[in-house]
């Protein structure tokens, strides 16, 4: 397989050292090069709105500009190529100045071999590449926290916001994201209990998921929540910011409420009954267990709603359950049977028969899902 060949634009108005960079790159042992010359400020204008090179070496004097002069129009225009100065003499207040200015790296023209010369190209296309992979991933993050549905909050210790998300805004009620600049998390709950016991929960155990309260929109109707929350702290245990989701719970809660609520006779059947039950929504995250569910896993007082159904299988269970409960959660299956591994409350895997159910609405499109657990032998 042919290597690829680096295209590598001069820009000098001294012809000679296009010589020097051309000879020391055919000199060079892991890479072909292509050198392209140019004499002036604005021919290199020209060649960056062409975009034709992979990386550019700057000479630091051009005729009546500098090369940081170039340096920092390339970086005004956006030029995504590195950017390397050169210069007859060092200086460190040219190099911290070209550095300030964008360029990937310096280079004195006495004090390079070919070596150097490639082992600086590659290092700066490395970094550039490195650079635009964290950049366009940052902006693909920041496409889905603005495009998803549900709430994404981040909030300062003091409770002010940070980051929310245009769902967020709509959810709390407000008409654009500036209005919860000047605005304290905790002013949004209607019971200050409920305040309290989130924190609780949150100082306790580092996450909250699920946790369903009561908040108030600014024209005073109150309405339900269902909050996920985490803590990040620094390495000195000090707290940085609170992340989490934000869904309306109004909907759902009626949604679910007659599976679970409506007939007492059946709730009570569910909650004596000796089998683990559970509710979850389609995307298999639990949204009310019985008793015998949760004692399965011991959650220790933390809340079991919230969690996906998936975290609490085998590690080689995962994948399988997680592609059948996409079928039945597409209404293409009516019910799963299968014998499955969990984790049970000392870690260690155990046997359930396991059987899940999809649940329609009113309308005849898939709502929810029931599983059945019976616990059989410990694997």
């Amino acid at each position: 397989m042919q290597p690829t060949t680096t295209r590598v634009l001069l820009v000098d108005d001294d012809q000679g050292d296009l010589e020097m960079i051309r000879v020391m790159l055919s000199q060079a042992e892991h890479g072909q090069f292509k050198v392209d010359w140019v004499a002036t400020y604005e021919e290199a204008l020209d060649a960056f709105e062409k975009g034709e090179h992979d990386v550019y070496f700057v000479d630091y004097f051009l005729e009546d500009r500098t090369g940081l002069d170039l340096l920092r129009e390339a970086q005004r225009r956006g030029i995504s190529a590195p950017l390397i100065m050169l210069t007859g003499r060092g200086s460190r207040e040219v190099d911290m100045k070209a550095l300030e200015a964008g360029a990937a790296d310096y280079l004195v023209k006495g004090l390079i071999d070919p070596a150097a010369l490639e082992r600086s190209i590659r290092h700066a296309m490395e970094r550039t590449r490195s650079a635009r992979a964290l950049r366009e991933s940052e902006e693909r993050h920041r496409s889905m926290f603005e495009h998803l549905p549900v709430g994404l909050y981040r909030n300062a210790p003091d409770g002010t916001f940070m980051d929310a998300n245009p769902a967020l805004v709509r959810i709390l009620g407000y008409p654009e994201r500036e209005a919860l600049e000047h605005r304290y998390s905790r002013d949004f709950f209607v019971h200050p209990d409920d305040r309290e016991r989130f924190w609780s929960l949150l100082e306790q155990y580092g996450v909250v998921r699920g946790f369903e309260s009561s908040l108030r929109r600014p024209d005073g109707v109150p309405f339900r929540v269902r909050n996920t929350a985490r803590l990040h702290r620094n390495e000195k245990g000090e707290l940085l910011y609170v992340e989490g989701t934000l869904e309306d719970a109004t909907e759902a809660q009626a949604a679910t409420a007659a599976p679970l609520e409506d007939d007492g006779a059946f709730r009570a059947v569910v909650d004596d009954s000796a089998s683990g039950i559970a509710l979850l929504d389609l995307e298999g995250r639990i949204i009310a267990t019985n008793p015998a569910f949760a004692h399965t896993f011991s959650f220790r007082g933390d809340p079991m709603e919230g969690h996906l159904l998936a975290e609490l299988l085998d590690e080689q269970d995962r994948s399988p359950f997680l592609r059948e409960l996409e079928g039945l959660s597409r209404g293409d299956r009516t019910h799963l049977d299968a014998e499955r591994r969990f984790l049970g409350q000392d870690g260690g895997p155990f046997w359930a028969r396991t059987t899940a159910v999809l649940i329609r609405d009113g309308e005849g499109k898939p709502g929810h899902l029931v599983v059945v657990l019976d616990a059989t032998v410990q694997g």
